[in-house]
C-alpha cells in the first residue's frame, strides 16, 4: 500500500471511529433514560439451573417474574431436577404480562407419606410493593393465560397423555399457588401466611391428592368452561389449604380466577379465610412427588396478573 493510500485510509478511518463513538454514546444514553436502544440483542437464550433453590429473574420491560427450581423436599441423594429458562435478550416479550418460557425435567423416588412432595419448581409474579399485598376486597380480576404439557422423557411433549403417565407411576400436578393472611406482611411469606389457595389445572397419578379429598368437595365453580371442585384441609406446617381442583385436565387455560380466590372468603366455615385477608403471593408450577423415570413439564406460554 502506497503513501497516498495510507493517507486515504487514515482519513476514512478517523470519521468511522468518531461516528461509532458517537453512536455508542447515544445508545448508552437512550438505554439509561428508558428509551429503545439503537443496538438491540434480539436473540433468545436458554439457561439450565439444577440447584436446590435459586432465584432466576430475567430482565423484562413488562411484568417481572422470578423462577425457582425449589427442590425444598429433596435430600440431595437420589433423583434431581433441572429447570430450563428461555429469555428474550432484548427484555421485550409479546405482551407486558408475558412470562419467560420454561421447562423442568425431574425424577425422584417415592418419599414418605408424611412428605411425598420433593419440589415445587415454579414461576412467580414479582409484585412486592406494587401488586402485593392486595386486599381481597380490592381485587377486580386475576387473569391467567397458560399453555403447558407434561410427558415422559427429557423433551417437551406435544400433548399430555395422562393415562400413559399414570401407567408409568408418575405422580405430580400442575398448579397455581397463592398465599393469604390477615396480616399484609405475613401474606407475602409462603411459610408465615395462614392460608394457601391452590388451583390445580392437572392431576397425574393416584398419589397426587388435594388435602381434604377424603372429606369431599365443599363447593364447585366454573371458570370459562372449566369446572373446579374445592377441597379444604391443613398441611404439616399448620397452614389451611384450599384447593380448587379441575374436574378434567386443562392444558390451555384462559380465565379469571378471582372468583376462586374471593369464593373461599364466603364459605363461613371454621378456620376458612375471611374478606379481611390480603393476597401476597402468586405463582405457577408443578408439585413433583415421584416417578421411576424422567419426566418433563413444559410451559410454552404464560401470562398472569392481579388487577385491583
Amino acid at each position: 500500500m502506497g503513501f497516498r493510500s495510507l493517507i486515504s485510509f487514515g482519513m476514512v478511518a478517523i470519521p468511522i471511529g468518531a461516528t461509532l463513538a458517537v453512536l455508542l454514546g447515544l445508545d448508552a444514553h437512550r438505554s439509561a433514560t428508558g428509551q429503545t436502544p439503537l443496538f438491540q440483542d434480539n436473540s433468545v437464550s436458554t439457561d439450565t439451573y439444577c440447584q436446590k433453590a435459586y432465584g432466576i429473574t430475567p430482565a423484562s420491560t413488562g411484568q417481572q417474574y422470578t423462577l425457582n427450581p425449589n427442590q425444598w423436599g429433596w435430600d440431595g441423594k437420589e433423583g434431581g431436577l433441572c429447570m430450563n429458562v428461555t429469555q428474550f435478550n432484548n427484555n421485550t416479550y409479546p405482551t407486558p404480562m408475558t412470562a419467560p418460557q420454561f421447562s423442568v425435567t425431574w425424577q425422584y423416588p417415592q418419599g414418605p407419606e408424611t412428605q411425598p412432595v420433593h419440589a415445587f419448581p415454579n414461576i412467580k409474579i414479582d409484585g412486592e410493593g406494587s401488586l402485593f399485598p392486595a386486599a381481597i376486597g380490592t381485587i377486580k380480576s386475576i387473569p391467567v393465560d397458560v399453555e403447558w404439557t407434561y410427558g415422559l422423557g427429557t423433551e417437551a411433549a406435544n400433548t399430555t397423555d395422562i393415562p400413559s403417565m399414570a401407567a408409568a407411576n408418575v405422580n405430580t400436578n400442575v398448579a397455581i399457588d397463592m398465599f393469604l393472611d390477615p396480616d399484609m406482611n405475613s401474606a407475602q411469606s409462603t411459610t408465615q401466611s395462614k392460608y394457601e389457595i391452590m388451583v390445580w389445572l392437572g392431576t397425574i397419578g393416584a398419589a397426587t391428592q388435594p388435602i381434604g379429598l377424603a372429606q369431599g368437595a365443599l363447593a364447585t365453580e366454573i371458570v370459562n368452561g372449566t369446572t373446579f371442585n374445592l377441597y379444604f384441609g391443613q398441611n404439616g406446617q399448620g397452614q389451611y389449604v384450599l384447593t380448587w381442583s379441575a374436574a378434567t385436565t386443562v392444558e390451555n387455560f384462559v380465565g379469571d380466577i378471582a372468583p376462586l380466590v374471593k369464593g373461599v372468603t364466603t364459605l363461613g366455615l371454621p378456620n376458612s379465610p375471611g374478606a379481611d385477608n390480603y393476597l401476597g403471593y402468586m405463582g405457577l408450577g408443578s408439585e413433583a412427588l415421584w416417578t421411576p423415570q424422567e419426566v418433563t413439564f413444559d410451559v410454552s406460554y404464560l401470562s398472569m396478573d392481579v388487577k385491583t
